[in-house]
């Protein structure tokens, strides 16, 4: 496997599916210098940096001789857009190789969701960058990747639609597997529940997870909040979560000063970066999740870790979240950029005792048709179908 693997990642939670689907199968994550992991579940090999990773993994390829090599291609996972452009190389050497390739597309973007202002918001320095160019240069990026692989795995059925409306790729190249759910990798230890505990208080909580940007929608909420809370102070919002990229300070920053100035600071708590332990801990003692996007994501770990802790989720009416929720029966969905549609909802759930609760027991059991091992092994499905050549394109 091809991938950066963080604790709490993708590739790290679907390794340890592996590990407990299949214990004789051997599964090795390429991973970029630097990295190291401790688990007896992972083996990470620390392979490639970000502007020679194409001939890094060609040589540990050659080497190694793996059966199946299965890429989790995000976006930036090589770096920037200069060294992403080398993505096309990497794909190419595996086709000499003749390897069998999977591709997971994270993180997709496609034509019809740029403009100029979601350009900025995922890369403020590309901003300038006339949308012909930004087009052209995802084509090489997604293009490739998806032609020159055997199949090609999508976590939302509507990206297997764009995949061939925007990148003319096969649709019988393209296999749908959903994200897998659970819990973090990490539990919280006693300190970090007792420490969360005691900032909660007697309080109840609403909690946002996740990196702070200009696509998530976080001034919605805040302007949601403030009205809810006025009529129901036992109640606290955090955002746990700091920035992917420094190019995001100024809008943490925008932040911290919008809740300082409107004296929501004893109502809001901003915590910044939350280790895998405390995340553990925030999902365990919220009352539910909201997930106010502005803009389509690929994937959103936070949507998925909440049905997996079994807590509803607000959330804004837009892929992945109109996918991953039934209105009404996992959550509820609100049209982007509606501070009063997130009030509502908001409202909504901290009364109504018998949605709440019925939503809970619905999110039980969609969460177990999603854990990380049944996910493990449809991905080993796929690997034996690639390999034996008996690969229909069904899934």
């Amino acid at each position: 496997m091809v991938s950066r693997a963080p604790v709490g990642s993708y590739a790290s939670k679907l390794v340890k599916g592996f590990s407990e689907a299949s214990a004789n199968d051997r599964v090795t994550v390429y991973g970029m210098k630097g990295e190291t992991r401790a688990e007896p579940y992972i083996r990470l090999v620390e392979t490639w940096t970000q502007t020679l990773f194409p001939f890094q993994i060609f040589r540990r390829l050659c080497r190694d001789k793996p059966d199946v090599v299965h890429i989790q291609h995000e976006f930036g996972m090589f770096g920037k857009p200069v060294t992403m452009s080398l993505v096309p190389i990497l794909y190419l050497f595996l086709k000499f190789l003749r390897v069998r390739t999977l591709s997971t597309i994270h993180t997709t973007i496609f034509p019809d969701s740029l403009s100029r202002d979601s350009i900025g918001d995922l890369l403020p320095i590309a901003s300038w960058i006339p949308k012909t160019f930004v087009v052209f240069g995802l084509h090489i990026v997604y293009g490739s990747a998806c032609r020159l692989s055997d199949v090609v795995i999508v976590h939302q059925r509507s990206h297997k639609a764009k995949l061939q409306k925007f990148y003319k790729i096969s649709s019988h190249k393209i296999a749908f597997v959903p994200h897998g759910v659970g819990h973090t990798e990490y539990p919280a230890t006693r300190e970090s529940i007792s420490h969360w505990t005691s900032v909660i208080g007697n309080r109840r909580a609403v909690l946002y997870f996740g990196y702070l940007s200009p696509r998530k929608g976080i001034d919605y909420l805040i302007d949601a909040f403030e009205e809810f809370s006025k009529q129901r102070p036992e109640w606290i919002l955090i955002l746990a979560g700091g920035i992917s990229k420094a190019f995001y300070v100024p809008y943490f920053d925008h932040i911290k000063d919008a809740i300082s100035g409107r004296g929501l600071s004893n109502r809001i708590l901003m915590t910044g970066f939350v280790p895998e332990g405390d995340a553990d801990a925030l999902y365990r003692l919220c009352d539910f999740v909201v997930l106010p996007y502005t803009q389509v994501v690929g994937n959103a770990s936070a949507c998925n870790l909440a049905i997996g802790y079994r807590k509803p989720i607000i959330a804004s009416n837009l892929s992945p979240f109109s996918e991953e929720i039934e209105d009404g029966r996992h959550g509820i969905l609100c049209p982007p950029q509606d501070s009063n549609q997130i009030l509502g909802a908001l409202e909504k759930l901290s009364c109504e005792t018998g949605l709440y609760m019925k939503i809970c027991a619905n999110l039980q059991q969609l969460s177990g048709s999603r854990d990380w091992r049944t996910i493990a092994n449809e991905s080993l499905g796929l690997y034996n179908l690639v390999l034996t050549n008996t690969w229909l394109g069904c899934t």
